[in-house]
């Protein structure tokens, strides 16, 4: 069940996430992805069965294919926190759209409620 909350509550919550947003830092769209790969060099061990060579991606959609970009070692975990400050950009953004619905929907039973007590008031006071 919906927790009844007044439309001044809801815009208040959403005013607050839409501050939020404006702290936002740095962010990027896509899957933060750590492996390991060969490095393609014959003399290295990584091509004898040696360990092989830290590597990280960036994957993401365009056009229905699937898009890689290498990211440089000494760059992962800025990325990696770039791509997590996505995610809670984007939760932020629903939580908003959320709050913004639940805004419109009690929107004319609040409206209808003032207007019924207003002309209740306005018959008692001879009006």
């Amino acid at each position: 069940m919906m927790e009844l909350v007044s439309e001044a509550t809801l815009r208040a919550r959403i005013k607050s996430r839409i501050k939020e947003l404006g702290k936002a830092g740095m962010f990027i769209s896509g899957s933060f992805m750590r492996t390991e790969r060969k490095c393609g060099s014959r003399k290295c061990a990584c091509a004898t069965g040696g360990a092989k060579h830290p590597c990280c991606l960036l994957t993401s959609k365009a056009g229905g294919k699937t898009k890689a970009v290498y990211i440089p070692v000494d760059m992962a975990d800025e990325v990696e926190g770039w791509v997590a400050e996505h995610r809670r950009i984007k939760a932020m953004l629903k939580e908003i759209d959320a709050l913004a619905e639940r805004l419109i929907k009690i929107h004319v039973p609040n409206r209808r409620r003032r207007e019924r007590n207003i002309e209740a008031a306005a018959g008692r006071n001879g009006g």
